[in-house]
């Protein structure tokens, strides 16, 4: 009786384990692993505001802006993605720059950078140019 719940308990210890690393992975995969996208800062700038932390509390002397990008691969798939440009003597993206990042399926994990609009595949330059 003993070897029996040993081994169940063996099974099902197991079982957590492969059930845990199977979403550790999944969280990996779309928190951190990312790709190359591409986007055009929007004509529009967005509003100054003063920095907040993540309690909602005023960051002294910062100032942001609230960007929401939609970034564009090489594949032609589309992501929307929120992004605050942010520090002491920010100044915003000029409107209608093109933007680098590496993104995964939720965050920018790297960037976004300025680049010239012949850097970007001409294939995602025609997604980007739909977009706006």
């Amino acid at each position: 009786m003993k070897k029996i719940s040993l081994i169940i308990a063996s099974v099902l210890t197991l079982c957590l384990v492969i059930g845990l690393a199977i979403q550790t992975k999944n969280y990996y995969d779309n928190t951190y692993k990312s790709s190359k996208a591409y986007t055009k800062v929007p004509l529009k700038v967005p509003n100054r505001e003063q920095t907040k932390d993540g309690s909602g509390n005023v960051i002294k002397d910062s100032y942001s802006y609230q960007y929401k990008f939609e970034f564009v691969n090489a594949e032609g798939n589309k992501k929307s993605i929120p992004f605050e440009l942010s520090g002491a003597n920010v100044k915003p993206f000029k409107p209608g720059t093109f933007l680098e990042a590496k993104v995964s399926n939720t965050r920018i994990v790297y960037g976004p950078t300025l680049i010239k609009q012949n850097k970007v595949p001409k294939s995602v330059l025609k997604q980007i140019s739909l977009i706006e």
